[in-house]
């Protein structure tokens, strides 16, 4: 991983300086104030679901969200090379790669055009996640769907998209295979559905609740196998963008080492965004499972599901939203006798002035009711209700 992710940055610095016709470079910087819940942050291995939160009832806390910078050079008119690092002292390394490919689309003056993808990036899953480091226009945390998403998710192998467009209406056809993220799933069968703004970068490494192990490596390969994911979009401007997408990582749930488990996941993904008058709408839904099978006296299926809504409106420099997550999961932990089961519903509130270009003040409170009787294992209530407030200051460039 670590020699892919040199590899590509090397490839893009050396065709800035032989081969580029177009370098543009873009950076953000994001500044926080965060009053946290009382629970411990599920960062911190903690059971909470926020990023931020202090079991000792710390009132704020003054943070650097984060500092990425984002490169992008058009190496011919149909290639181009995009990367995206990220400044953080809390990752294990202080710089770390979000997502580092080639894109390939030729000119086209027709009806169709192809597009293709090779190296480490996001597959096109959230609505919400449009900015620079897998930032949020309408809020600071994106809901527990694409929270999850920048966590433990990334394609890092070859992506096509095959796109029609006609007069009013637009298809769209994407497929993708992928290596190197055999674990992904596992943080939702220990921590169930969290509320998390802060993509796991190629280098870094999740932290597991104490009771389970110290850290999951997300991008590894245990075995052979190779993932894919399919989808279908349409896109006409009176109806809105509807997409459906099947993604499977077809790892073998029985590989493992001394560390670290295999974990098939496979889930379906529908979302839809569109405008009613003023009114943006963004409207998404996933449900599928994560697998892991040691030994046949071991098997472990989570099944999950989330969905949410979102509601925003733009006015002059104030934009103002409002969401709603509903979500929950299915399972079994072998050998504990505790269901690992979890419902939960959200709400989030945000309002975002942006004085001037590149400058922008958002603040946000986030509200989580929940239940999970696996916290009943550490001498936690079951049922809990966590409130998150942040205020962030983002400069961007």
């Amino acid at each position: 991983m670590k020699a892919l992710c040199a590899l590509l940055l090397a490839s893009s610095g050396l065709a800035q300086t032989a081969l580029a016709q177009e370098v543009s470079l873009n950076g953000r910087l994001d500044f926080r104030l965060v009053a946290p819940s009382g629970e411990n942050s599920n960062f911190d291995g903690g059971l909470g679901k926020f990023r931020w939160g202090d079991g000792g009832g710390s009132p704020v806390i003054p943070d650097l969200g984060g500092a990425v910078l984002r490169g992008s050079i058009l190496l011919t008119p149909e290639l181009r090379a995009v990367a995206e690092i990220r400044y953080d002292p809390r990752q294990k390394t202080a710089l770390d790669v979000l997502d580092a490919y080639l894109r390939w689309r030729p000119i086209s003056t027709g009806n169709w055009r192809w597009t293709g993808k090779i190296g480490a990036f996001y597959a096109p899953i959230s609505l919400e996640n449009t900015g620079i480091g897998w930032t949020t226009e309408w809020t600071i945390t994106p809901s527990a769907i694409n929270g999850w998403i920048g966590q433990e998710l990334r394609t890092i192998g070859a992506e096509s998209t095959l796109e029609w467009r006609g007069e009013v209406d637009r298809f769209e056809l994407v497929g993708a295979l992928f290596g190197l993220n055999e674990p992904a799933g596992e943080t939702i069968d220990s921590y169930g559905w969290t509320f998390n703004d802060r993509p796991t970068g190629l280098l870094d490494h999740l932290r597991i609740p104490e009771r389970v192990q110290s850290y999951s490596h997300e991008f590894r390969q245990f075995d052979h196998s190779v993932g894919y994911y399919a989808g279908l979009a349409w896109d006409r401007p009176d109806f809105g963008r509807l997409a459906l997408l099947y993604y499977d990582n077809l790892a073998d749930p029985k590989a493992h080492d001394s560390y670290e488990f295999n974990w098939r996941t496979e889930f379906w993904s529908l979302g839809y965004s569109t405008e009613i008058g003023p009114i943006v709408v963004l409207a998404q839904a996933l449900g599928g499972s994560t697998t892991i099978a040691p030994a046949p006296s071991f098997v472990s299926r989570t099944d999950f599901w989330s969905y949410y809504v979102l509601a925003g409106i733009e006015h002059g420099a104030w934009r103002y939203a409002i969401r709603f997550d509903q979500f929950g999961t299915t399972g079994n932990q072998p050998g504990s006798g505790v269901k690992a089961d979890e419902r939960g519903i959200a709400g989030t509130v945000a309002v975002t002035w942006t004085p001037r270009k590149g400058i922008s003040l958002v603040g946000e409170v986030l509200t989580v009711d929940y239940n999970r009787p696996l916290r009943a294992t550490i001498g936690k209530a079951a049922h809990a209700t966590e409130t998150q407030a942040q205020i962030a200051l983002r400069i961007g460039f």
